[in-house]
């Protein structure tokens, strides 16, 4: 369907790249009606909508959500491509090297994010680097003499492109459409949106949250409520806090707290949490 031009529709990301919607396809009436084909119920109120669609995702009923398809174009370094691209659900069309020059785009990041190599992550980042000002200038020498070089081999010395790029490094920014359905972008942000993600991923995940949720806001809603904020307890830790906080909270207390019941949470999803704090012990049997 045509993109709504009063909403926002690209982002900057990182400080050569984008995130850019080319389609969308569906909108928050869709994975209620997709549901609904196997009850045959007629379309419904907005409230209904939502009523379903929270249902939906908090009980991981996800098939509703293949139906609604969103395509975007990016720019991004490849270092941040190779991470992108493990989410195998995706389709994805890139630019390449052997059709044309590559454009002279690098990433280099601010000294700021330059860090030291976190002691108790294997794959993330500690604390600032003192010598980070002079990595940045280090690393923006080593990527203009590449480009140097690059260019040198093509316009110069007519080097096959597809053999010039050899060297090319992984901060070098590629372009690339991915298309995915409504249920892959809810799985690639929720784990590229986490805090333990890379950084460099992490900003155009949180640009693509963004710009995707203008469109279906109900069923972005749901999925920031129910999987990106929540959390899940192992048995081992429901046991745990069973043993630290048993029957602390009354039923009183418990239906003194709860809100008025509504489309954002109704009264199947406050018995749904009243037997959430029984199973864990917080809360004793009625």
């Amino acid at each position: 369907m045509p993109l709504n031009p009063t909403f926002e529709n690209e982002k900057r990301v990182l400080d050569n790249g984008y995130v850019r919607l080319v389609d969308v396809m569906g909108d928050d009436s869709s994975p209620d009606s997709d549901a609904r084909i196997s009850t045959g119920v007629a379309a419904r109120s907005e409230a209904q909508q939502t009523t379903l669609v929270r249902f939906l995702l908090r009980h991981k009923h996800t098939t509703p959500f293949e139906g609604s398809v969103i395509k975007f174009e990016v720019r991004a370094p490849i270092m941040v491509i190779r991470e992108w691209f493990r989410h195998r659900t995706f389709s994805y069309n890139e630019e390449s090297g052997r059709y044309k020059q590559l454009d002279p785009l690098y990433y280099t990041p601010d000294a700021s994010r330059v860090s030291y190599q976190a002691k108790s992550n294997h794959q993330g980042s500690g604390e600032q680097h003192p010598d980070a000002p002079n990595f940045v200038v280090q690393w923006r020498e080593e990527q203009q003499e590449f480009e140097e070089e690059y260019n040198a081999l093509i316009q110069t010395h007519n080097v096959a492109r597809e053999l010039a790029r050899l060297n090319m490094p992984v901060s070098h920014y590629s372009t690339f459409v991915v298309t995915g359905n409504l249920l892959n972008w809810f799985r690639f942000l929720e784990l590229r949106m986490a805090e333990g993600a890379q950084y460099e991923i992490r900003v155009y995940a949180n640009a693509i949250f963004e710009l995707a949720k203008q469109y279906f806001p109900r069923s972005f809603e749901a999925f920031q409520d129910y999987w990106l904020e929540a959390v899940t307890l192992s048995g081992r830790e429901a046991k745990l806090l069973s043993q630290m906080l048993s029957n602390t909270i009354s039923e009183k207390s418990f239906t003194n707290a709860l809100p008025e019941p509504s489309p954002d949470f109704t009264k199947r999803e406050a018995e749904e949490f009243r037997r959430k704090l029984i199973h864990i012990g917080l809360l004793s049997e009625a």
